[in-house]
């Protein structure tokens, strides 16, 4: 087994909920990431963003590889679907090809046993949402997702993930398809949203949490960028909490630090 480096908090195993981060903490391919955090943390991230590069998606070899290393180092994998898929299209040939994308990230990364699939609700970034423009996208939404579950995606898998628009548009359809929901902080801060409102209000269905700070402006930076305030909410909630956070960063210099303010919530 590849040996954590000692600047790197080992917190494995010692939080109540699963502590993760994502599987691009070194610049290298998902295999070794995994090989160097498993000693580190409980769960990792698959990040799966680009559907158009086959090399995002891992080949059944490195997933059974994933796999030996999740039970040789008692590691559990949530995965983050592409984020490049339109599933409120208003042409039905785009949604039915978002459709299959996700299909096949579900079907190829299956035999890991994902505690959850992440998934953007995408809407059309060139234009401005209006309550006019939400409906039609959100009855789309309805049809893709309706597909997707009759197609083999488990619903109770799903946790929707609040993006660059606002929660409530879709909040309604994930409480009727009794869907999860993935609380990105991050997201939540460079937004300036009130980070307890959305923990009062949707900390019931939440079943993973991407935590990460904002420094100069742009967030997925080291949790030392989450204001003391923020940081104090986040803490309370963890105290009862029993899903996935990630440590949604993207260098080991951002996870060194971050799993160090970590550490500050140990007893």
């Amino acid at each position: 087994m590849v040996m954590s480096s000692p600047i790197l908090p080992v917190l494995k195993g010692r939080f109540p909920f699963r502590l993760g981060t994502t599987s691009y903490i070194l610049p290298d391919a998902i295999l070794p990431n995994v090989r160097f955090l498993a000693p580190l943390v409980d769960e990792i991230e698959l990040v799966l963003f680009e559907s158009g590069r086959e090399d995002n998606l891992p080949s059944r070899e490195d997933i059974a590889a994933l796999a030996a290393l999740g039970e040789r180092c008692r590691l559990t994998y949530n995965v983050h679907l592409p984020t490049d898929v339109f599933l409120g299209h208003p042409d039905a040939a785009i949604r039915a090809a978002a459709q299959a994308v996700v299909l096949r990230f579900h079907e190829r990364t299956r035999p890991l046993s994902p505690t959850a699939y992440c998934l953007h609700l995408e809407r059309d970034r060139h234009r401005e949402m209006t309550p006019q423009m939400a409906a039609p996208w959100l009855d789309n939404l309805l049809r893709s997702l309706t597909d997707l579950f009759a197609a083999g995606l488990p619903p109770s898998l799903v946790a929707v993930e609040n993006i660059d628009y606002a929660f409530p548009w879709v909040y309604p359809l994930v409480k009727d398809l009794d869907l999860s929901i993935c609380l990105d902080i991050g997201h939540l801060l460079i937004q300036g949203e009130d980070v307890e409102t959305y923990l009062q209000r949707y900390g019931d269905r939440t079943v993973m949490i991407h935590l990460h700070g904002v420094e100069a402006g742009r967030d997925h930076r080291s949790l030392a960028g989450i204001p003391d305030r923020e940081w104090r909410i986040v803490a309370a909630f963890l105290k009862d909490y029993r899903g996935g956070l990630s440590v949604e960063v993207f260098s080991r210099e951002d996870l060194r630090r971050s799993l160090s303010r970590m550490e500050e919530l140990l007893p």
